[in-house]
């Protein structure tokens, strides 16, 4: 689902023929003819920016739950909305692995 924002970006009109090697918009043919409508000096920029506002927007996420970086975000952070409308914190519903400790005598 990450790459669709992207690939948007880049120009994709979702034209369903990347495995088809005749990518209308360029992006995904190795056809010269059709590469020429991907213009790499244009599309750049729109991918960058895109980029940026992704990372600036999970980072207002990770903000909003009190924390100083997106990195910082648990399990314990992310709520999943269940059948009835009740809300189950994702470490519940997916609990962290058991850690093993090892006891020295």
């Amino acid at each position: 689902n990450t790459a669709r924002g992207f690939m948007f970006s880049l120009g994709c009109i979702q034209a369903m023929r990347c495995h088809l090697n005749t990518c209308p918009t360029g992006i995904t043919t190795h056809n010269p003819r059709l590469q020429r409508g991907l213009v790499v000096e244009e599309k750049y920029l729109r991918v960058a920016n895109y980029a940026i506002n992704v990372n600036r927007e999970i980072d207002m996420i990770a903000h909003s739950c009190g924390l100083q970086h997106a990195r910082e975000l648990r399990r314990e952070h992310i709520r999943i909305v269940e059948k009835a409308g009740i809300s189950v914190a994702l470490n519940i519903l997916h609990p962290y692995p058991e850690t093993k400790s090892t006891v020295r005598d």
